[in-house]
């Protein structure tokens, strides 16, 4: 030996431990379907390396997901910090699984085999993207009335049932072209599992009809002949989101005061939709939050102080459109169609319910030309189905907070919460004779729906019923008991009789308070006044 070191003839090998790896299996309840949950939970997995899958389930959104410690819990908190804007997690539990041999992320079919626990999404309205593309000549949905991604369009007015797949909506009978289809199954597309989605090749279509149902013009002739009947005074009836609306020009007091006439609409005031923000601070008076309230996905009719110092609409004495009302009820665009109209006009309209008085909307268009003849003069439709009415929501702002008049589209039916509610088994409430809504509560949940309305008509009571089932075969409610009002000749407590469950009467005026409390979230002993 020398004492110089040894060279190594042999080479080295660096061993390393083997990475510890886990899975998880992660159960999402909340807002999280028809929004974008899953495309976002596919890319959070890949982006972090890791494998498993997602799945819509009727509890909402289930996940397991596989790699080192360190990255699943990175993935569990972006879950929460990153979510979808507007997804509404309600709870998440964790659990592990044994290890699986998969080196990839997918995206599993939906599966339906229990109780659904998942929440609805009310409609939204049209995104910026969609806006883009909408008036963008060299895309191919330009001026397609019924544009709509992940992130926007119908949803309450289109679902059959749980869970919230194309085949369980109004749009299961439109079969995606291969360019809508390749979208449609693309996880980084904005289009991935967006159920509406569609476009000129293969999806609803207008028409303009006269008002004995004759065919005169489809497509954009369809959309551009309805804006000029507007222009010269016409009464249209147009097929919405969720329902039809009757439209006429807000400038002419003429055409106002015939609809009035036509609709046995003597003074309340008719909603107004702008073609945008600057048109509506031209006529009224907006602040901050009533701004965002006008330009969010909810899009309600916002209740605004008119201006007196100028705009189409100053003098409240002479105004048709809402006779000795300091406010006037305006609305932003918020679906395709409404956008491409107002784009077409560039002047406010008037947009209200299309029915008589005290009935509620229309949804088809053959119903709509026998209950809305004689009041419009032409019919804007469409032949995507619309499963239930949804009318405009109507919201003002108290001492800068938001207070909810009407809870229809943007927001039904989306759960409240109230202290204490929790009940083990579900229960539901047929609501009063006037301004009638129904309520069901199932765990944690409190869901109301859209607005009903005065239960005077026949009309109106086969919609009360239809709302009333609705929530109980959407979520697969067996009844513990119904709540009505001890007025035994009420029509709404006519329909809890005739469920078959145990009945709790509630006097109406306790029923007043205990809404109220509800709505401020009070528990407390109270004197109602």
């Amino acid at each position: 030996m020398n004492g110089k070191p040894t060279e190594k003839t042999n080479t080295e090998r660096t061993r390393t431990a083997p990475i510890r790896l886990q899975r998880w299996h992660i159960c999402v309840r909340g807002v999280v379907q028809g929004l974008g949950f899953r495309p976002f939970v596919y890319r959070l997995a890949t982006g972090l390396g890791l494998s498993g899958w997602v799945q819509n389930t009727p509890e909402g959104v289930a996940i397991e997901v596989q790699g080192p410690p360190a990255s699943l819990e990175t993935f569990l908190l972006s879950l929460e910090s990153r979510s979808p804007p507007l997804s509404r997690l309600q709870s998440i539990t964790v659990g592990e699984r044994p290890l699986e041999n998969e080196t990839t992320f997918t995206i599993r079919t939906s599966r339906d085999d229990t109780r659904p626990r998942v929440l609805v999404l009310p409609d939204i309205a049209t995104c910026s993207d969609c806006l883009k593309e909408l008036f963008d000549p060299a895309d191919r949905r330009y001026r397609y009335p019924f544009i709509n991604c992940t992130f926007c369009g119908p949803r309450f007015s289109i679902i059959r049932r749980l869970p919230y797949d194309r085949p369980n909506t109004t749009m299961r009978k439109f079969i995606m072209c291969d360019q809508c289809r390749a979208e449609y199954e693309d996880p980084t597309n904005r289009r991935f599992h967006a159920q509406p989605n569609a476009c000129p090749r293969c999806g609803p279509r207008l028409e303009l009809w006269d008002a004995r149902g004759k065919i005169l013009a489809r497509d954009d002739e369809a959309l551009r002949a309805a804006a000029s009947a507007v222009r010269k005074g016409r009464i249209l009836a147009l097929k919405g989101i969720g329902g039809f609306q009757l439209i006429v020009d807000a400038r002419q007091p003429e055409a106002v005061t015939e609809l009035r006439r036509r609709k046995h609409r003597a003074e309340k005031p008719f909603a107004l939709m702008y073609p945008d923000l600057q048109t509506v601070s031209r006529d009224c008076r907006v602040s901050p939050l009533e701004k965002n309230l006008l330009l969010s996905a909810q899009a309600p009719i916002v209740l605004l102080q008119r201006r007196i110092d100028g705009g189409l609409f100053a003098d409240p004495e002479s105004c048709v459109l809402a006779p000795r009302n300091p406010w006037l009820g305006v609305m932003l665009p918020y679906s395709p169609l409404h956008h491409l109209l107002l784009h077409e006009l560039g002047f406010p309209i008037v947009a209200t319910s299309g029915n008589l008085s005290e009935e509620p909307i229309c949804i088809d268009e053959r119903e709509a030309l026998h209950r809305l003849h004689g009041i419009a003069d032409l019919f804007l439709v469409h032949d995507r189905p619309i499963q239930r009415h949804v009318d405009d929501s109507v919201v003002c702002v108290v001492q800068n907070h938001i207070v909810v008049l009407r809870r229809a589209r943007g927001y039904a039916p989306l759960p409240l919460q109230a202290p204490r509610l929790r009940v083990p088994r579900p229960l539901a409430a047929t609501g009063a004779h006037l301004k009638n809504t129904v309520g069901l509560v199932q765990g944690e949940n409190f869901f109301i729906s859209q607005h009903v309305g005065d239960l005077s008509t026949e009309a109106a009571l086969q919609a009360h019923r239809s709302a009333f089932d609705d929530l109980r075969r959407i979520y697969h409610a067996d009844l513990h008991a119904i709540a009505c009002d001890l007025h035994p000749d009420y029509a709404s407590t006519d329909t809890a009789k005739r469920a078959h469950r145990p009945l709790v009467p509630v006097q109406h005026h306790h029923a007043h308070i205990a809404a109220v409390l509800g709505e401020h979230r009070l528990a407390g002993p109270v004197l109602g006044v």
